[in-house]
């Protein structure tokens, strides 16, 4: 029998998160192996915080779980003493997630949560609450994991790598794990039996190969994905059959945004809603649910709302920690390496090893020669993010802009930084405070 893990102290930042529900249900499903004492749920928004709150604490007892649960706005009490802390904050929420997706738009250009200009600028909103709950954690919880599931991942994580104090950070996102498990389903082998060979940056990875048994059956996905033969499999990876022949690469799924920008535009365009606007809606419907007092697990439509998998990839880490696994998973660490031509101090998604000592990314090479130019166009603006999210250089948010491949050209990038400026000045105090 597997051993049994323990944690003390569990804290999840931005707790009102409609997201919350989906991770604790993953505690719920492996209570055999983890038993977590107390989760402290902390969240600015008291209205959302008890409603979902309401929702996990009926899942707690209906999984007769000793878990006690605590709904707080005391941020400095939810950190103090945690051995994880999970942070999936927004600040803004959704209407300033919207003003990233519509201003662009306005312009001809792709509006995107995670990547281009509206990307950008959900980091620059997002880096300094960041510091400032890493600021506390790293006071209160010294030795606690720090688990950012926060978007942009990728230039949050490098944020908290480069400009905290935290002894203990890692990047998570659900896009490996969803991608392993529709690579499976298409292949008809479990999920567990599937190795995949990624390379790459948060929502801009690429698989080299899919090993089953020691055997590369990469061009056989490409094949039976050329002809569609799996709903889920073409979900997630999107491509023209040329392009995926062409690079001999399975991009994932958020480079669809790079290899089919126009396609990404008028699919916009022809459905009158952003993405933002359509989880407003989503958002909206789960909450009226969780408020229900017979809504006692998570609804299945939170499927919609795009998590699915978010508590696999947590409950996985954390029971790799726990136990020295010694395990490979797919996260956002730093480099130090791994993916040759990239400077050691920038965040990557890569395997890695996972054990009591950490993390520790294992070696990619150099990346192949047909995504190169693209993957370090892509981090350059990433860690160009960074320095302006800290900085409040508007010089280097111009930069940022410009260096990334989905705006196109110096008067775009300074007309969109001025405008998502103002849009989101009371998010943004560190640009209008500085000199530049």
């Amino acid at each position: 029998m597997e051993n049994m893990y323990k944690i003390q102290k569990l804290t999840v930042v931005g707790g009102g998160s409609t997201y919350t529900p989906e991770l604790l249900s993953g505690f719920i499903e492996h209570r055999e192996k983890l038993a977590v004492d107390r989760i402290s749920l902390f969240d600015i928004n008291r209205e959302r915080l008890e409603t979902v709150g309401g929702l996990v604490s009926r899942m707690l007892q209906r999984a007769e779980l000793d878990t006690r649960l605590e709904l707080t706005q005391n941020r400095t009490g939810a950190l103090e003493g945690a051995d994880f802390i999970v942070s999936q904050i927004r600040v803004g929420l959704m209407p300033a997630r919207i003003l990233d997706e519509r201003i662009p738009f306005s312009h001809g250009v792709l509006g995107q949560e995670t990547v281009g200009a509206g990307g950008l600028f959900n980091a620059f909103r997002t880096i300094p609450v960041s510091l400032e709950i890493a600021r506390e954690a790293a006071r209160y919880a010294p030795d606690a994991w720090y688990l950012n599931f926060t978007n942009p991942s990728g230039i949050i994580t490098e944020a908290l790598l480069n400009h905290s104090e935290l002894k203990r950070v890692a990047g998570l996102c659900n896009v490996p794990i969803n991608a392993q498990r529709a690579v499976a389903e298409l292949l008809n082998v479990p999920s567990q039996k599937v190795w995949l060979d990624w390379i790459g940056l948060n929502h801009l990875g690429w698989i080299r190969g899919i090993y089953v048994d020691g055997r590369d059956r990469l061009p056989e996905v490409i094949e039976r994905l050329s002809q569609q033969l799996s709903d889920e499999a073409s979900e997630r990876f999107p491509f023209e059959s040329r392009l995926l022949h062409d690079l001999g690469l399975l991009p994932t799924y958020y480079l669809r945004y790079y290899y089919a920008t126009q396609n990404a535009i008028s699919e916009v365009q022809k459905a009158g809603k952003t993405r933002g606007e359509v989880v407003l809606d989503i958002e909206r419907d789960l909450l009226g649910r969780y408020a229900d007092p017979n809504q006692v697990i998570k609804p299945e439509e939170l499927k919609q709302r795009g998590g699915a998998y978010y508590s696999e990839a947590a409950i996985r880490l954390i029971l790799s920690l726990l136990s020295d696994r010694r395990d490979v998973q797919i996260l956002i660490t730093r480099n130090n390496g791994a993916i040759q031509g990239l400077p050691d101090h920038v965040s990557v998604e890569v395997p890695s090893i996972v054990g009591a000592h950490g993390i520790s990314p294992l070696s990619c090479g150099k990346p192949p020669a047909q995504v190169k130019h693209l993957l370090e166009s892509v981090k350059a603006s990433e860690s160009l993010a960074v320095e302006a999210g800290v900085s409040g250089s508007r010089r280097k948010a111009v930069m940022a802009l410009v260096a990334n491949p989905l705006v196109p050209g110096f008067e775009l990038a300074e007309r969109l930084t001025d405008e998502l400026l103002e849009a989101h000045r009371r998010y943004l105090p560190q640009f209008f405070s500085s000199e530049e």
